[in-house]
């Protein structure tokens, strides 16, 4: 089951949240200080959603597969909104079933905020064979090299 998690739910298990997105971080990130309190404010302000895939334990314990960030993009210039996959992690293997079970869930989610299309970078190729697998286009290779520092 994956389900877009409440700031209550986020601060109680962001310990295990933050595990997965620091093992995730998008590549525009950087390196400031104070990057996972500043993903955790704006996780608990909304602006990143978060959605967990978890299942109960026997014991009645919450256990999580995996889970997703994302965050809506809109492109003043074409008037168009993309959902942004801002990082994904699974805590283990993860069956093909629950991945098609997100992408549904996520799908049908940003289409009712408005969104076209989902946009993502990953270097997994695991991820990006899903990615194939779901329809997305992997033709493009994301560029990125640091600005000089200005003395």
């Amino acid at each position: 089951m994956v389900t877009l998690l409440l700031p209550e739910q986020i601060s109680k298990f962001w310990p295990i949240i933050k595990y997965g997105v620091e093992e995730a971080l998008p590549p525009t990130v950087g390196e400031h200080p104070d990057k996972m309190n500043r993903i955790l404010a704006a996780m608990l302000s909304k602006k990143l959603d978060v959605w967990a895939s978890y299942r109960k334990t026997p014991d009645g314990e919450i256990k999580f597969d995996g889970i997703g960030v994302t965050q809506i993009l809109y492109d003043d210039a074409s008037d168009t909104k993309s959902m942004l996959i801002y990082a994904v992690y699974a805590y283990e293997k993860t069956e093909h079933s629950t991945w098609a079970d997100a992408f549904e869930t996520v799908s049908k989610y940003a289409v009712s905020k408005g969104c076209t299309r989902f946009v993502a970078y990953s270097s997994v190729p695991y991820v990006v064979e899903k990615a194939k697998l779901f329809g997305g286009n992997t033709d493009f290779t994301f560029i990125s090299f640091p600005l000089p520092k200005i003395v």
